[in-house]
């Protein structure tokens, strides 16, 4: 049967895209505290009392919290709603970052990382359970909302350092989390849009299940938001004169990483109106793949930029492409939680063995070996969805 105009199921899908573009702006707020943090605790950790070990689990534990509590999370998401869940996460996140401001020691600064992390998992599984019920506008709302949550991380990676070089690290992650809580209210604003499959449970087995698309996108993880980016010191010191220098150029390129998260979701999101994510999606994994050979073979300023532009529109697409691929499409909620706990697990072990593996293999034989085993996957993926697509017809 043919929609009419006044049929309701365009006037939902419409608040679905909506709402994901609002919960993006939630995220974008939220995540403040957290991207400032970065450049930040390594600079003034020892003025907490924060050594250099335990300023590397601050800065990490919230991926390893991310893994446990993805799924979980995503089935309180499902007795709540997803309004509710932002309005809560929101709010958390605003919280941690008051924390961080009141120097309290090591033990209330790792409990609000690990409540970030908690928070993260609810903000990120709720901004794309809005966007996949877009459903005709899906691969637009994706894009897009991949970008607005990066505004947040670009504009406090500018406006955090020079506000708490004049008025101190306290009094300018305060300002931060004033400014994080306007967050708490977008949320408010959300549509009320319910979850899908209610009676479908995320199932822990199903999540941390090795399919395809999982162990590509891990693999894609280890290697660029992973390995690449911790390793970044090391590709670039050929040429550098001194030490500040070289940070001068990490930081660079770690906010060109950014900057194409904004703009190049958009344009992936735009180009999916004529294209299907699908096959943006596998011409992104094949780029950086190629991305990784160049790095072994001393093409190093193009294989990064290559792999940071087209991994952005692999973390755009990867959870719509785990949700058209599972087996239950019905239950969207699983495969978000699934592919997003993947990309968590290759992130935070490729950050962990990162600088080990470049000492013990060398770089040319770890890119390289990055990159053939990505190819593998790459092929395993794309015979298995082949197969599935001929299974459907």
């Amino acid at each position: 049967m043919l929609l009419t105009k006044s049929s309701p199921i365009p006037k939902e899908q419409s608040s679905s895209f909506r709402g994901a573009l609002r919960a993006s702006g939630v995220m974008a707020f939220a995540g403040l505290g957290d991207a400032v943090l970065y450049p930040v605790l390594p600079i003034y950790g020892k003025e907490l009392g924060f050594s250099v070990f335990f300023i590397g689990i601050l800065l990490s534990i919230n991926r390893f919290v991310r893994i446990i509590a993805n799924t979980p999370i995503a089935n309180w998401i499902h007795r709540i709603g997803i309004r509710k869940m932002l309005i809560i996460t929101a709010t958390l996140a605003t919280l941690t970052t008051f924390v961080y401001g009141l120097k309290l020691g090591l033990i209330s600064f790792l409990i609000a990382r690990i409540f970030w992390g908690l928070s993260y998992s609810g903000l990120k599984i709720s901004t794309l359970s809005y966007a996949s019920q877009a459903k005709e506008k899906s691969g637009l709302a994706f894009g897009l909302s991949q970008s607005i949550k990066s505004l947040g991380a670009l504009f406090v990676l500018w406006f955090g350092p020079i506000v708490i070089s004049k008025f101190g690290i306290q009094n300018g992650l305060f300002s931060i989390a004033l400014i994080s809580s306007l967050g708490i209210l977008l949320a408010y604003s959300l549509p009320k849009i319910e979850t899908e499959a209610k009676n479908d449970i995320v199932k822990t087995n199903l999540t941390f299940y090795p399919n395809a698309i999982n162990l590509l996108v891990f693999i894609i993880s280890v290697s660029i938001d992973g390995i690449l980016v911790v390793s970044l010191s090391h590709l670039l010191s050929g040429n550098m004169i001194n030490s500040s220098e070289l940070l001068g150029y990490v930081a660079f390129y770690l906010l060109l990483k950014r900057l194409f998260v904004l703009l190049f979701s958009i344009i992936g999101g735009m180009l999916t109106i004529r294209f299907r994510p699908l096959i943006l999606f596998s011409i992104s994994i094949s780029i950086c793949l190629f991305a990784m050979a160049l790095i072994a073979f001393d093409s190093t300023i193009l294989g990064i930029i290559l792999a940071f532009v087209f991994n952005t529109i692999v973390v755009t697409f990867s959870p719509l492409i785990a949700i058209k691929n599972s087996q239950n499409k019905d239950n969207s909620l699983q495969a978000i939680s699934s592919v997003s706990t993947w990309w968590d697990i290759g992130a935070a072990v490729g950050a962990f063995i990162g600088i080990y593996a470049i000492e013990f293999l060398g770089i040319q034989n770890l890119y390289l070996s990055l990159c053939i085993t990505g190819t593998i996957l790459f092929i395993n993926f794309s015979i298995k969805n082949a197969k599935s697509s001929r299974s459907t017809i």
